[in-house]
């Protein structure tokens, strides 16, 4: 199954930091969770909700507390324990490994300035990577930008969308989905979205 299949069923995707949270994420009509926060042992039990409720997880690896984000038995621990589809990080090496292990693979990039936008495109250019995960998510022109240059590339935009216009400006740019932490918007459906 290709990322762009997993990700594409509905473009919200909730961004869960506290695990608190994950009961209203498990409830919502939304299809896949990043989990950006928590313990080991809080992700192995969040991930099975989330499959037993029929959602894809995938991991934040850099904000788990226990697990190296620079190493690759971290991404071997998400694979053979944790039991996630994929996981999100800005380091190349750990996409690699997680395309190697099975799972999902998404680049987290952040786009601040011309020399992260032109370094990101290469960046993904030589990995590869499943899925753009893209920071802020509200600067159309960089998703347009990515989503030109990557065309078969799913792009998330994430951070600081807070609106339904700000999602739909997003989407219209070139994304295929939005990690959101804002949990109304978890529960926004397609009609709500403007054109």
């Amino acid at each position: 199954m290709q990322l762009l299949h997993k990700i594409g069923g509905n473009p919200i995707i909730a961004a869960v930091r506290k695990t608190e949270d994950l009961t209203t994420a498990l409830n919502s009509p939304v299809t896949n969770l990043f989990f950006m926060g928590g313990t080991l042992k809080e992700i192995e039990r969040s991930v099975k909700l989330a499959r037993d409720a029929g959602k894809g997880a995938f991991i934040h690896i850099d904000l788990i507390r226990g697990l190296s984000s620079t190493d690759r038995e971290s991404v071997e621990w998400v694979a053979e324990y944790a039991g996630a589809d994929g996981i999100v990080t800005p380091k190349g090496h750990l996409i690699k490994e997680a395309k190697r292990l099975g799972l999902f693979g998404i680049l987290h990039l952040f786009a601040i300035d011309s020399g992260a936008y032109e370094n990101g495109l290469k960046l993904c250019k030589q990995i590869e990577p499943d899925g753009v995960e893209l920071m802020p998510g509200v600067i159309d022109k960089v998703i347009r930008g990515f989503a030109h240059e990557l065309e078969n590339t799913p792009i998330v935009a994430s951070g600081l969308i807070q609106t339904p216009d700000e999602v739909a400006a997003a989407l219209s740019a070139g994304a295929t989905s939005l990690s959101v932490s804002d949990q109304t918007l978890w529960h926004l459906s397609f009609d709500q979205i403007p054109d």
